[in-house]
């Protein structure tokens, strides 16, 4: 699972970690708090030039079908995405990469929750692997009309923070975020990637639960708290 993230490092670090542009459209705002229903930035590649852009995108995957958001996930089963109907045709056609630099966590203790900030460990700025549709047929008057829209894919937790979470999101390598954007990748090759190129090692701490408000937004959200 994944339903909240952060990144304060610059769109072009990343663009340059795939040797991407980074979109004029792009608002490159710092935010410590990215909450879904909101355009973050992710890296695809163009279907119709092959240019890798970093660009604005929906967080809340649309197909292109849907003329609402009744179905609209923010994350996507990995293990499943390729058989999935809404999907299965995004997985091997339309991958793309969410960048970031830790996501949060909540870890269920009895009736509370206490929220966790993670990331790999080295703190490096990383990709999650995601997939992308064009929100084609929603109303006019909805932000996302006609824009592209994302989720992120999730599997099974490292043993590392395994004690958090049951799902953690695909973090990939470096090497691991150029392979996801390969176009040629059948859906074999592209659960290889997910499987052996992410990150083997993360680091977590318990943080403040004020994360759990949106409007909550600056680095002191993520500051570490005693357990």
């Amino acid at each position: 699972m994944c339903g909240r993230y952060g990144r304060y490092s610059a769109a072009d670090v990343f663009a340059k970690i795939i040797d991407a542009e980074v979109s004029g459209r792009l608002d490159d705002d710092v935010r410590y708090n990215r909450p879904p229903g909101t355009f973050q930035a992710i890296a695809l590649q163009n279907p119709d030039n092959g240019a890798l852009t970093l660009g604005p995108a929906w967080w809340g995957f649309i197909p292109n079908w849907a003329k609402d958001t009744k179905l609209s996930p923010i994350n996507a089963r990995s293990e499943t995405a390729h058989t999935n109907k809404l999907f299965a045709k995004a997985f091997a056609h339309q991958r793309c990469l969410v960048p970031a630099d830790y996501w949060i966590e909540w870890q269920k203790q009895g009736d509370a929750k206490q929220p966790y900030a993670i990331r790999p460990k080295g703190g490096h700025p990383f990709f999650f692997a995601g997939i992308w549709s064009k929100a084609a047929r929603l109303p006019e008057d909805h932000p996302a009309a006609g824009q592209v829209t994302f989720a992120i894919l999730t599997g099974q937790p490292n043993d590392d923070i395994d004690h958090i979470h049951n799902r953690q999101p695909q973090a990939l390598t470096a090497e691991g975020a150029r392979h996801w954007l390969d176009p040629d990748l059948d859906a074999a090759q592209a659960h290889e990637v997910l499987e052996s190129e992410r990150h083997a090692s993360y680091q977590a701490w318990p943080i403040e639960k004020k994360v759990g408000n949106p409007s909550n937004d600056g680095p002191e959200i993520i500051e570490p708290i005693s357990p």
